[in-house]
């Protein structure tokens, strides 16, 4: 295996920290806010919004709290070179991971007010990966605290994104049609990950980390093309 560089060591870290400053954000100002009338907690765009620091907090778990001292990396890379059978490129990673959180979610969520598939599709992302932790967890007798990324999949990403589908289908911001088109864009993501694997034979380390960036920018790409070509936005009240 590759040997661990600064940025593979740090970049989770650093979005810690975002994490921490954004949270600051959500709760203690209106800065992310579109409706002052209605509830932090019903408002799609600060929803939108609130996607960012979880995901980072659940990628904090998921590498910096499950170092293996041992052979000095991550355990979930080890997992996944284990799981792939291949070499995977330590840069794909925080590539993937950076691209997906500090970039396309955020604006994601910056195109929330104008279009909510858009805005809310990364919620299809974070309920599929909850889902997948908590399985495996269970499938392999592993307890959620030694599972890299299970305690925020169970306590954040499955209640927080159960809470969004609620309050789509309670809200005139979005028709059911509209959610059920979001929430598969970003789990169509989420598949799609796994197949960024196997580009490795195809394209090489190169190969990877363009797929990568693709990966993370999908879900909102086919929420976009989605809403256009099936006119869902002009159904939806997106004057939140």
């Amino acid at each position: 295996m590759e040997t661990m560089n600064i940025i593979d060591f740090g970049w989770s870290f650093v979005g810690l920290g975002g994490a921490i400053v954004l949270t600051i954000l959500l709760f203690a100002t209106n800065n992310l806010r579109s409706d002052l009338s209605k509830s932090r907690w019903r408002d799609p765009v600060w929803l939108a919004w609130l996607a960012v620091p979880i995901y980072l907090v659940h990628q904090f778990e998921e590498y910096a709290l499950h170092l293996d001292l041992t052979s000095g990396t991550y355990k979930i890379i080890e997992n996944v070179v284990e799981v792939q059978g291949q070499f995977v490129p330590l840069a794909h990673f925080p590539v993937v991971n950076i691209a997906l959180v500090w970039f396309a979610v955020p604006l994601a969520a910056l195109l929330c007010k104008r279009n909510p598939i858009v805005g809310l599709c990364y919620y299809g992302f974070i309920i599929l990966n909850g889902l997948l932790h908590v399985g495996g967890s269970i499938a392999t007798g592993t307890g959620l605290i030694e599972s890299a990324g299970g305690v925020t999949g169970i306590l954040l990403f499955i209640p927080i994104s159960i809470w969004v589908i609620y309050v789509c289908l309670k809200s005139n911001f979005m028709t059911k049609k509209g959610l059920l088109i979001s929430m598969l864009c970003g789990m169509a993501g989420h598949i799609a990950l796994a197949g960024a694997y196997a580009v490795v034979s195809i394209g090489g380390t190169t190969g990877v980390l363009i797929a990568d960036i693709i990966v993370a920018f999908l879900p909102l790409l086919l929420a976009l093309w989605l809403s256009k070509i099936l006119k869902l936005n002009k159904a939806m009240n997106v004057s939140v």
